[in-house]
C-alpha cells in the first residue's frame, strides 16, 4: 500500500509538470494585443522557460527496519555527489528535472570489497513562490538505483524506486542560487526497501539576467536631468499627471512623455479606466502631427523584474505593451506609419527594483515625439 501511494503521488506530480502551463492566459479587448503565449513562443522559436544546472553533495542512509534476509552490508551514511539538469516552466509553479548520483558505500566490518552506488532519476518540483528569494518546493518522481555489486537487503544489485520529499532554493542572483534537498525513496518491489538521501549545493541558470538588445532604439536615461519649464507647467495644470507626465529634459530634440496606466503582471491589456489618460495622449499625438507634419512617434515599452524573470519573455511583453498603446492611437486617427513600438524588457527601470515583490511602476510605456522644437512643443501642450 505504501509503495502504491508513493508511486501514484510521484506519477501525478510528473504528469502535472508535463502539462504545466507555459505562458499567461489573458482576456483582452479585441483591439488590444496580449502577452506572448506558449504558442507564440513556439512559432518564433523562442522558449519562455529556462534551463538550469545543479551540483550537490550529501549522503544517503539505508533504512534497516523490516529488512529481509540475507540483509545488506551497507552501513552508516554513504557520501554522494548529485548532478541535475532542470527546466522551469514559464509563469507556472512547476519545474521538471533529471539527475544522476554517484556515491561510495560504507560497508559493515569484515566485507572484502567496497561498493559504488549510482542512480538516475526524474522528478517534478512544485514551487510555493518561485519569485521570492526563499523558494521552497515539494518534489516527487522515480529513480533507478544500483551498486557495483548486490547492495540491497534482498540481495539484488538494482531496484526502481519511487521518491518524494522537499527542498528549497535561496536565490542569490538571477543566475546563481543555493539549494537543499531531502528525499525518501521506496523500492517498487514486494520487499520493503527504502533509504533517505539529502544534499546541498548550487544551481546555475545559463543566460539569466541578459543585457539590453543594442539593436533596439532607446531613449537616453533621464537621470537627474532638469525638466523643461514648459513640461513642468503642463504637468502642474494636467488632471492626468499621475498617469501621464511630460518629462522632456532641457535641450532635448523631442517631446518625452511617461505613461503609467497600470498594466497587470504578465499582460499588455489596457484597462478601460485608462482610456481618459490615453485620450489625452491621443490629443498630444494628433496635435504634434498638426504642428509638425514631419514629426514621428516612438513608443518604448518596459517591464518590471523579479527573481526568475526571463529577459527575452519580458522583452516581448514590454513590446506588446507599447503596441497596445500604439494600436489605441492608430484606431483613433494617428497614422500607423508615423509610429514605431519597441520593447526593452526590464533593462531600463524607472524605480528601484524589488526582485522579491516586483515593481509595478516599472511596467510603463515612454513616448517620444521626435523632431519637434521647444517652440513646437509649447504649441502641442497648449492646443487643447
Amino acid at each position: 500500500m505504501k509503495r502504491f501511494c508513493i508511486g501514484a503521488f510521484s506519477a501525478g506530480m510528473l504528469a502535472a509538470a508535463a502539462m504545466a502551463q507555459q505562458g499567461p492566459v489573458v482576456t483582452a479587448r479585441d483591439d488590444a494585443p496580449v502577452a506572448p503565449t506558449a504558442e507564440d513562443a513556439a512559432a518564433d522559436g523562442r522558449d519562455e522557460g529556462r534551463l538550469y544546472l545543479g551540483l550537490g553533495v550529501g549522503g544517503s542512509v539505508l533504512h534497516r527496519h523490516a529488512s529481509p534476509d540475507p540483509g545488506s552490508d551497507l552501513r552508516g551514511v554513504s557520501p554522494t555527489v548529485v548532478l541535475r539538469l532542470g527546466y522551469d516552466f514559464a509563469d507556472s509553479p512547476w519545474s521538471i528535472e533529471g539527475y544522476g548520483s554517484l556515491g561510495r558505500a560504507n560497508l559493515k566490518s569484515g566485507s572484502d570489497s567496497a561498493r559504488t552506488l549510482f542512480g538516475l532519476g526524474v522528478e517534478g518540483l512544485y514551487h510555493f513562490d518561485r519569485y521570492a528569494r526563499f523558494d521552497p518546493f515539494l518534489a516527487g518522481g522515480l529513480s533507478w538505483n544500483s551498486g557495483s555489486a548486490p547492495v540491497w537487503q534482498d540481495g539484488n544489485r538494482s531496484h526502481l524506486f519511487a521518491q518524494a520529499g522537499l527542498g528549497a532554493f535561496w536565490h542569490l542572483t538571477e543566475s546563481l542560487s543555493l539549494r537543499g534537498d531531502v528525499r525518501w525513496h521506496v523500492a517498487l518491489t514486494d520487499d520493503f526497501i527504502s533509504f533517505t538521501s539529502a544534499d546541498v549545493g548550487v544551481v546555475w541558470y545559463p543566460g539569466a539576467g541578459g543585457g539590453a538588445d543594442d539593436t533596439v532604439s532607446s531613449l537616453p536615461p533621464l537621470a537627474d536631468a532638469p525638466i523643461e519649464p514648459g513640461a513642468v507647467r503642463y504637468d502642474d495644470a494636467s488632471e492626468h499627471a499621475e498617469a501621464l507626465r511630460d518629462v522632456t529634459p532641457v535641450g532635448a530634440d523631442h517631446m518625452r512623455l511617461e505613461l503609467r496606466v497600470g498594466f497587470a503582471k504578465d499582460t499588455a491589456v489596457i484597462e478601460p479606466a485608462a482610456y481618459p489618460v490615453l485620450d489625452e495622449l491621443l490629443r498630444l499625438a494628433r496635435r504634434a502631427l498638426e504642428v509638425n507634419p514631419e514629426a514621428s512617434i516612438e513608443l518604448h515599452g518596459h517591464a518590471d523584474r523579479q527573481h526568475g524573470s526571463d529577459h527575452e519573455y519580458n522583452r516581448r511583453l514590454s513590446e506588446a505593451r507599447a503596441k497596445s498603446v500604439m494600436n489605441y492611437l492608430a484606431q483613433n486617427g494617428v497614422p500607423a506609419g508615423r509610429m514605431k513600438a519597441f520593447g526593452h524588457s526590464f533593462d531600463q527601470p524607472a524605480e528601484p527594483v524589488d526582485l522579491e515583490h516586483g515593481t509595478p511602476a516599472n511596467r510603463r510605456v515612454e513616448i517620444a515625439i521626435q523632431n519637434v522644437t521647444e517652440a513646437e512643443r509649447e504649441q502641442i501642450r497648449a492646443g487643447r
